[in-house]
């Protein structure tokens, strides 16, 4: 998030440049039904009623589940790198060096629902912090409800 912004605005910011609420909503909700093998395939897209997500890097399903898993995890800084004496640390240091230039774009199918938008899945601080997006989160992790609420 830039300059300050809360989740909520930025939510409402990328909704509007994709046509609205709901439709960002069902991007959302269709991401959650999609099946991992769809995600973790070769043609790096997820389609949805009103446009089209895609990605620049193939995922491998370790590296995907281990993203999800450590996006579910609560720290106080948000950082997911752990310290090196836990036994996590080094699989988790690989899985951000792998999908540190991965980045999500979302295209409205009609130009006049808005630009779209872009985020990556992990936000590199410094060599000892990494955060996962907090786009990645609402649209991949946290449950619609709280992000229809955030977005209000």
């Amino acid at each position: 998030m830039n300059n300050g912004q809360t989740l909520g605005e930025l939510l409402r910011d990328c909704a509007d440049s994709v046509g609205g609420k709901n439709y960002f909503l069902t991007l959302a909700e269709t991401i959650r039904t999609t099946r991992e093998g769809i995600i973790v395939g070769e043609k790096k897209q997820i389609n949805y009623s009103a446009g089209i997500m895609t990605w620049n890097k193939t995922l491998h399903a370790d590296n995907w589940r281990l993203l999800l898993e450590t996006a579910k995890v609560r720290t106080k800084d948000g950082n997911i790198l752990l310290p090196s004496e836990d036994k996590r640390h080094k699989s988790i240091l690989n899985m951000i060096r792998t999908l540190k230039p991965l980045t999500f774009t979302v295209t409205p199918t009609h130009s006049s629902d808005g630009e779209g938008f872009s985020f990556n899945a992990l936000e590199v601080i410094d060599d000892r912090t990494t955060q996962i997006s907090p786009l990645f989160k609402a649209l991949f992790v946290m449950p619609i409800d709280v992000v229809r609420k955030t977005m209000v």
